[in-house]
């Protein structure tokens, strides 16, 4: 196996960024004899070619291309690890980056900013995203670490590849969100009886985003039926405003409800052992940073109140 050189997959990101070996030579302060002669020393090593020139300028060969995907997520890492020593150089502090969808951003996650703010010198910063765009951002390094969900009835559906570890936080059971006025939530109230999906067959449905989507179908396909959604929205807010005007049904994480639930509105458990989702927290294998364990200590301890 070639032992390759992590400059030269940077440098042909750079090619494939700028276009040219002129460009490259004047951002990155390397001539262009040596840009050329990194290249010519692997293309020699691994017996292929790496860049063709055309009329326009250079182009990446497929192999060229596939090297190139690799010094991005390097030069991601570089610019961070830069960031990171001119922080603590400022700080004396680590600056951790956490991505988290917005039903877990706005219930734990929000303790957990608070208290390390007070009990420690890591700063914290978080963003939303939603589990898939979460799961990119730290494969090309733009996060340090990600609060995810998992669909019981799809576990599947999301990929987290074998570079990244997990550790599982608890369950949070899905609920079916319908107005206080409707015969299901009338039954629920008279029976605490976990209501059994079917009853909403008939319902329009308001979905959420694509993993969301994709669950309900899951659930419903279970429950006999096939869901007409007819509203699709990643804002819990928007989610009641349709429910509360007669727009729909919708199932909602239980987490969300912690938040906020109109007085109008029901949230019914559902009767399937599958209506829950598993809540992760992921990093990349071999990142041992003590801030990063920190982050990840506390907000196991802030979600013990909130997941089964």
């Amino acid at each position: 196996m070639v032992q390759l050189n992590p400059q030269i997959m940077v440098t042909l990101w750079n090619i494939e960024r700028l276009g040219s070996f002129s460009a490259v030579a004047h951002e990155t302060g390397w001539s262009q004899p040596a840009i050329s002669k990194q290249i010519r020393k692997c293309e020699d090593e691994l017996k292929t070619t790496l860049v063709r020139r055309t009329s326009h300028g250079v182009e990446l060969t497929p192999i060229g291309l596939i090297l190139s995907r690799h010094g991005q997520l390097i030069d991601n890492r570089l610019t961070l690890a830069s960031k990171d020593i001119e922080e603590y150089t400022r700080h004396s502090s680590s600056h951790i980056r956490l991505v988290a969808p917005p039903s877990i951003c706005s219930s734990f996650v929000a303790k957990v900013l608070v208290r390390m703010s007070w009990s420690s010198n890591v700063r914290l910063s978080i963003m939303q995203m939603e589990p898939p765009e979460a799961m990119d951002a730290l494969a090309q390094g733009m996060a340090d670490c990600a609060i995810i969900f998992r669909y019981s009835s799809i576990p599947n559906f999301l990929e987290i590849n074998e570079n990244l570890k997990t550790d599982s936080f608890g369950l949070d059971p899905l609920l079916l969100l319908v107005s206080r006025a409707s015969a299901i939530a009338k039954r629920y109230e008279s029976t605490q009886e976990p209501v059994a999906l079917v009853s909403a067959r008939d319902e329009h449905w308001i979905a959420g985003c694509e993993t969301c989507q994709a669950n309900l179908i899951s659930l419903a396909r279970t429950a006999g039926f096939s869901p007409d959604i007819t509203h699709s929205t990643d804002d819990y807010w928007a989610t009641q405003n349709l429910v509360e005007t007669g727009m729909g049904v919708s199932i909602v994480p239980q987490l969300s409800t912690r938040t906020y639930l109109r007085d109008d509105l029901a949230a019914c458990p559902i009767k399937d052992k599958n209506a829950c989702r598993e809540v992760l927290f992921v990093t990349r294998n071999g990142d041992d940073r003590p801030a990063v364990g920190m982050v990840k200590d506390e907000a196991r301890r802030s979600s013990k109140k909130y997941l089964a």
